[in-house]
């Protein structure tokens, strides 16, 4: 449960957090949570914010290789264990399911920026960096808790959790209030890093556009955007999206990364395995054609040829070309996302042209397309499929854009499996709740405990 994976894992966040990343600051002998609460000094308060940094990316980790495998883009097929079966074919029937990473990371990380936030309250540092650290913070536990959002979904999740490990289990609130806590959490971040100046402290090479509390914001607004579409608010995304870094005169690849390396101390990028990951062949099959007959251009450059592996009833002969260095970053937001972003909600709200105008965008200097004819002949459930492509093509294997996107419109079904389909290839709608998280709420086992059905392709 989280007060269990707080005891456990809390005090090993801020031990490491200096030598994440490639980070410039000195590690000021390694700084623990007891000395962060018995003499919050500028140093320990710069190594809790680091390490918030440093454990936010393995929850985006997570998102990437689980989550991407719940939405077929991914198929984790190693020749002893159980990630295919875990992961893919019957996730419910192991005893660790795979979907509790992402619960676990994301609500240590949560709960390590509480104990910040209170050990900030009482350091003896101006009040701007004190502005600039709460900003920081509240962005990083919003952006961890998205993560919850958008995989646990109608059954709802635990905002309130604190930082005491020992405090009994944090109540589960609905989808609509857990997306808006996220919310607050953004637009307070937002209010104090507007009240400061600079960050004291340092941050890692994939912050470079983002390393002042003023540009800050620019990703705070885009981490917002994806949080309002995602809850089917689409003023607020439009709004966001407006604060954000979007726009089509900058590069597409513009934006945030998390950031990995072979330096001793830090992690390598877990997701540079091609002894692991293999592409689903959908994405061959689906890439649209160029004017040469040639595919999409991310087909191209994203998805390379192997041998053929086959592990129980799943065949790849593909896999990607993401992640082909261990110190290769992962995206957090990038500006390709925020256009298409854009394009969807000006689609939800039936401005067409508007929409079509992004998507083109993305067509032509991403996927080197023809540019969809502008009044578009298809109807908006045909036009709403060629953004889902864009957006898959796009985004794929960077979040689990692709089963998020499908389950938001009722769409898993279209999503095509490798193998045959049974019922041991269910595209299940939402991640059930960890064993520990449940055990503790007996005898009232909320629904996300429970076995979660599926559908079948």
């Amino acid at each position: 449960m989280i007060r269990q994976l707080g005891r456990l894992l809390t005090a090993g966040l801020f031990a490491t957090a200096f030598t994440a990343c490639e980070l410039t600051v000195p590690d000021f002998n390694n700084p623990s949570v007891e000395d962060l609460q018995t003499n919050p000094n500028s140093a320990a308060i710069a190594a809790a914010a680091q390490g918030l940094l440093f454990d936010t990316r393995l929850t985006a980790a997570d998102m990437v290789h689980w989550v991407g495998a719940f939405g077929r883009e991914v198929y984790p097929m190693a020749p002893t264990g159980s990630s295919l079966p875990g992961s893919v074919r019957d996730p419910w029937t192991q005893t660790l399911f795979v979907g509790t990473q992402v619960w676990g990371e994301a609500y240590k990380n949560m709960r390590n920026a509480n104990l910040l936030l209170e050990a900030l309250a009482g350091a003896e540092i101006p009040e701007p960096d004190k502005a600039a650290v709460r900003g920081f913070t509240k962005t990083i536990q919003a952006y961890d808790l998205l993560h919850i959002a958008v995989t646990r979904r109608h059954l709802g999740a635990p905002v309130a959790v604190g930082s005491d490990p020992n405090d009994p289990p944090a109540p589960i609130v609905g989808e609509n209030e857990v997306y808006g806590h996220v919310i607050s959490l953004l637009d307070e971040a937002r209010s104090d890093l507007q009240a400061a100046s600079s960050f004291p402290f340092g941050v890692t090479a994939g912050l470079a556009n983002f390393a002042s509390p003023g540009d800050f914001v620019r990703l705070n607004r885009a981490i917002k955007a994806r949080a309002e579409v995602h809850r089917n608010n689409w003023s607020g995304a439009m709004q966001a999206v407006a604060e954000s870094f979007a726009g089509t005169g900058m590069p597409l690849a513009y934006g945030a990364q998390h950031s990995w390396s072979v330096n001793s101390g830090d992690l390598v990028n877990p997701a540079n395995r091609p002894d692991l990951l293999y592409a689903n062949t959908r994405f061959r099959t689906e890439a649209q054609a160029r004017a040469d007959g040639s595919p999409d251009l991310r087909f191209q450059t994203k998805f390379k040829e192997v041998g053929a592996y086959q592990l129980l009833e799943v065949t790849s002969d593909l896999q990607y070309t993401l992640y082909e260095s261990p110190s290769a970053p992962f995206v957090w937001v990038k500006n390709e996302e925020l256009i298409l972003i854009r394009a969807e909600a000006n689609l939800a709200m039936g401005n067409r042209a508007a929409a079509i105008e992004d998507i083109n965008f993305i067509r032509m200097n991403s996927g080197g397309l023809e540019p969809l004819p502008d009044p578009y002949p298809g109807s908006d459930d045909d036009l709403l499929n060629e953004l889902l492509y864009n957006k898959r093509f796009s985004l794929v294997f960077e979040w689990g854009h692709t089963w998020i996107d499908m389950n938001r419109y009722d769409k898993l079904l279209d999503i095509p499996v490798l193998g045959p389909p049974s019922a041991d290839q269910r595209l299940h709608s939402a991640m059930p709740y960890p064993l520990s998280e449940c055990l503790p709420r007996e005898p009232e086992v909320p629904p996300g405990c429970m076995t979660q059905q599926g559908v079948i392709p």
